[in-house]
């Protein structure tokens, strides 16, 4: 056997933490454009995502039964951390899942294969060229509910609370948009210490 000398070389760690999100432009023409588009759940999905800060898979293989209209809340029994979690929706998105056919399993069915997600990868594709977006993947729409929370004011264990992450390591990489509302969080509470 030959023994490979470049084993012996150590890897330099990889800084891959991305934090692309959308503005408040490019949100706005991106539903527009889903709103337009030949699937009917696409703007829904879009919103959910923008919304919730749930992943592609766990919106993909969401059921009907976790689903509570009357409370709001979706329920992802197994995420990618191995723990359930709670998705809060807003009013908007009940609205539209009322309007729905609640006959298939899943919401974001294939009409082909029912049992099956809806693969909408090229209608995404399509949806960003149409909206002017670029630079952008699916899951970049975590990324754009978690900075539209920290801009808002939410605190990193709130925006890790949202997304599910176990450690508060991966949300840190928001914490540079809180400053605006940590700045006035220590005014009001300190700004009339002399």
């Amino acid at each position: 056997a030959i023994d490979n000398p470049v084993r012996l070389v150590p890897t330099l760690k990889e800084d891959n933490v991305r934090t692309r999100f959308l503005s408040h432009d490019e949100v706005q023409r991106l539903l527009k454009v889903c709103k337009g588009t030949k699937w009917e759940r696409f703007h829904l999905l879009i919103l959910m995502a923008i919304t919730t800060g749930a992943r592609r898979s766990e919106l993909s293989h969401l059921k009907w039964s976790q689903i509570d209209l009357e409370q709001g809340l979706a329920y992802i029994p197994t995420t990618k951390n191995g723990e359930p979690r709670t998705l809060p929706l807003t009013t908007p998105v009940i609205t539209e899942l009322v309007k729905l056919d609640h006959q298939q399993d899943l919401i974001f069915n294939s009409k082909r294969h029912p049992t099956k997600p809806y693969d909408f990868t090229k209608l995404w594709l399509k949806a960003l060229d149409e909206a002017g977006i670029t630079n952008f993947r699916f899951h970049d729409l975590r990324h754009t509910c978690a900075s539209y929370l920290a801009q808002g004011g939410a605190s990193l264990l709130e925006i890790a609370e949202v997304l599910g992450h176990k450690q508060i390591q991966m949300t840190k990489r928001y914490a540079h948009l809180c400053v605006n509302h940590k700045k006035k969080l220590i005014n009001d509470h300190f700004g009339q210490l002399r």
